[in-house]
């Protein structure tokens, strides 16, 4: 019987570990989370938020890139399909030291994100999040993204790639948003259970809705100008609307003649987190 060898996400891992040392593979303890107070007040928030999905390139990456071919990127795109996990699939995540401004920023943002994937798991939706140590282990590793103007931060949909990331951006350390980071986490990882922009449709109107998504997008429930994917001048808020549809995304089965589930005439298609 033979042995299985490395995953992409080892060889890709490996090899920026050999280019740069261990130590810029740094991961970070989110610690304990019962400090943060969920009801914190910042100044007034006078824009709504911004998260975008193209794919920047992990500072870790970027660095070896730099002095070594051969490395790349993933690319994230939804096409014919909707994509999510498996149901009653665990998303493991770390977080990376390298690109934040200080270690207090990067066990700030960690420990914002450790808060919002808790919230999520509270709601049980279908699938939870998990903490682990070393992103060979993860299924996205949340890194700093550098600045990118008022965009806050970045995620991504499900998919079958080794690895993914949770990009945060400088603009989400200003002193507006800062205190609400968590709630900037609770829209992004929406994103990774598979939720689109509440105004991708073009059907819930707010400043952003002249700039409906491309990508193929259906809705489950009705919209709601509060959901938590939606962009408001105030921080993003789980809403009973966003429980219920995520539920009902996750509860979707096969028919009795196993085909997959679909959303109108869209298919579901399920990944296994790696």
């Amino acid at each position: 019987m033979g042995t299985q060898g490395p995953s992409a996400k080892e060889i890709l891992l490996d090899a920026v570990e050999q280019t740069l040392g261990a130590d810029y593979l740094q991961t970070i303890d989110p610690t304990d989370v019962s400090n943060i107070d969920g009801d914190a007040k910042g100044p007034a928030i006078t824009e709504a938020p911004v998260c975008i999905t193209q794919l920047p390139i992990p500072p870790a990456f970027q660095e070896a890139m730099d002095r070594q071919n051969g490395l790349w990127d993933i690319v994230v795109g939804l096409k014919d399909h909707i994509p999510r996990w498996v149901p009653g699939s665990v998303i493991k995540w770390a977080a990376w030291r390298a690109g934040f401004k200080s270690q207090e920023d990067a066990d700030y943002a960690a420990q914002q994100l450790e808060f919002a994937a808790q919230k999520w798991n509270e709601a049980n939706v279908g699938v939870t999040f998990e903490w682990v140590p070393l992103a060979k282990d993860a299924t996205f590793v949340l890194t700093h993204g550098g600045a990118n103007g008022t965009t806050l931060a970045r995620a991504f949909f499900p998919n079958g790639e080794d690895l993914n990331y949770v990009f945060v951006y400088s603009y989400a350390f200003s002193k507006e948003w800062k205190p609400h980071m968590w709630n900037v986490f609770m829209h992004e990882l929406g994103h990774v259970l598979g939720l689109r922009h509440e105004f991708a449709i073009g059907d819930v109107r707010d400043e952003m809705t002249t700039d409906r998504e491309g990508e193929k997008a259906v809705r489950i429930d009705a919209p709601d100008p509060m959901s938590v994917m939606n962009y408001r001048n105030e921080p993003p808020q789980l809403q009973q609307s966003d429980v219920d549809s995520t539920r009902k995304f996750y509860s979707m089965t096969e028919d009795a003649n196993g085909k997959s589930p679909s959303i109108g005439m869209t298919q579901v298609i399920d990944y296994t987190p790696r």
